[in-house]
């Protein structure tokens, strides 16, 4: 029982003080949001999929993913897409613009950035392989559900052509179809060269964290807060609560398990605030959801990492 809760500790913990650190930080003056908002952006095109690239490239794509968990996510992202992305948001809100943000922010998680950093905490420096490759295969669905939630919502239709090179373009995709295309041909990075990528690829959760730390603004959440707690309590409470029991009950186990963990109860992913932004949806509705339910995260993933531990299950 106590190893499990150091397990479950130590997975929340370093992110809880880095994010403490970026909090810090702002408050101290040393950098202030603008700055980090160029610092997201460096993230979000460098590090993140450098990350992700190095994760997929290390990893035995064979003997880590199959069939049949690949299409328990896509049926389960169709029944969030429809319901907690179009549906849920239209009832509770009569504006389509916050019911986009809100949408977005049930379907979007954090899952590269939580998933990678989870895994290793759990099973050790190059571990995070399974969760790696499974968010090979997800992330390009993420966008292209996000997208069209956003392009539903505000304006009622999508327009094909351009989800299609907005997920195209995404530095996550590309990141995903260069490791598969060095993996399938077997082409082998000098050893010179990877080691630039691995030092990239190891600041990257710190640096995201810390800025993570700094955008937390919860000061305008007050005039949102009905839509905050019902939007934070599906996200962050009943998705997991749902959907991880059904993915035991189906058999998935360890690394599978932890991937699924994250998919199903990761806090809203970053890239969702400036995506909103972007395509005309309630920005600053976004950038809350974003907050609370990162700040909760450290709570649900403690419990949810815990409670599979303490079960044998991961």
């Amino acid at each position: 029982m106590s190893e499990n809760f150091m397990t479950a500790l130590r997975v929340v913990l370093p992110l809880a003080l880095l994010m403490g650190i970026g909090v810090l930080v702002r408050k101290a003056k040393v950098v202030d949001r603008p700055t980090m908002r160029k610092v997201d952006s460096l993230c979000f095109h460098l590090f993140m999929p450098t990350l992700l690239f190095k994760n997929i490239y290390e990893s035995d794509l064979l003997h880590n993913i199959d069939g049949r968990s690949f299409l328990y996510v896509l049926i389960c992202m169709l029944v969030i897409f429809f319901v907690a992305g179009i549906y849920l948001p239209r009832k509770l809100l009569a504006d389509g613009n916050s019911a986009a943000s809100v949408g977005q922010a049930l379907i979007r998680p954090n899952y590269i950035l939580f998933g990678i950093a989870v895994a290793e905490s759990i099973f050790g420096e190059g571990g995070a392989g399974t969760v790696a490759l499974f968010g090979a295969l997800i992330v390009p669905l993420i966008n292209i559900f996000s997208t069209l939630i956003l392009e539903l919502n505000h304006s009622g239709s999508a327009d094909l052509k351009k989800l299609f090179l907005s997920v195209l373009k995404n530095p996550m995709i590309v990141a995903t179809i260069l490791a598969l295309v060095l993996m399938a041909l077997r082409i082998q990075i000098p050893d010179l060269l990877y080691s630039v990528v691995k030092d990239v690829a190891g600041v990257t959760t710190t640096i995201a964290f810390i800025s993570l730390g700094v955008s937390l603004d919860l000061g305008q959440a007050l005039s949102n807060r009905r839509t905050l707690i019902l939007v934070v309590l599906a996200r962050m409470v009943l998705l997991p609560l749902i959907f991880l029991p059904l993915s035991i009950a189906l058999g998935f186990r360890d690394g599978m398990l932890c991937a699924l963990m994250i998919f199903f109860g990761a806090p809203t992913a970053v890239s969702s605030y400036p995506m909103a932004v972007a395509m005309g949806a309630d920005g600053p509705l976004a950038g809350q959801l974003v907050c609370c339910t990162t700040v909760t995260s450290i709570f649900t993933i403690f419990c949810w990492t815990f409670l599979l531990r303490t079960l044998g299950l991961m």
